[in-house]
C-alpha cells in the first residue's frame, strides 16, 4: 500500500530532520568509539558505563522527540475510522501503517541505540566473562 491512500491532514507534527541528523552523528561516533574497544577487546567499567550513559542519554533524545508523533494516535485512529466507515477493516491497516511511517525516522535511531546497548553487553561479558557493572541480578 502506497501513500496515496493516506488522509492528508495536518497533525501539526514538527519536522525534526535537524535533530535526527544530530542524533545520527552521536550514534555513529558511539559505534567509532566502541569499535576502539572491540578491535583492543578492552573495556574498563568507566568507558562501558559512559558508553553506555551515551548511547542512552541519545535514546531518550529521540524518544522524546517522538512524543508528538505518539500525540496524534487517538486524532488520528478516529480520522481513519470515520473516513473508512463503510471499510474499518482498510481503515484501521491505513491507519496503522500511515502511523507507522510516522514512527518510523525514530523508530531507526532508537533501534539503532538498543543495537549499541547489546553490543556493548556482549563485548563486556566476552572480556571479563561476567555481567556489566550496570546488570542488578
Amino acid at each position: 500500500m502506497g501513500n496515496e491512500k493516506f488522509i492528508t491532514h495536518d497533525f501539526k507534527l514538527p519536522n525534526h530532520e535537524n535533530e535526527l541528523s544530530k542524533a545520527d552523528e552521536v550514534i555513529k561516533n558511539l559505534k567509532i568509539r566502541f569499535n576502539k574497544h572491540k578491535k583492543k577487546k578492552e573495556l574498563c567499567d568507566k568507558d562501558f558505563l559512559q558508553l553506555y550513559e551515551e548511547t542512552v542519554r541519545v535514546s531518550d533524545y529521540v524518544g522524546q522527540l517522538s512524543m508528538y508523533a505518539f500525540a496524534i494516535e487517538d486524532e488520528m485512529e478516529e480520522l481513519y475510522t470515520l473516513k473508512y466507515i463503510h471499510a474499518p477493516q482498510l481503515g484501521k491497516v491505513l491507519w496503522q501503517e500511515h502511523y507507522g511511517n510516522i514512527h518510523h525516522p525514530y523508530n531507526i535511531f532508537k533501534n539503532r541505540c538498543f543495537k549499541l546497548l547489546e553490543e556493548f553487553d556482549n563485548l563486556y561479558q566476552m572480556i571479563h566473562s561476567k555481567y556489566p557493572p550496570n546488570w542488578k541480578i
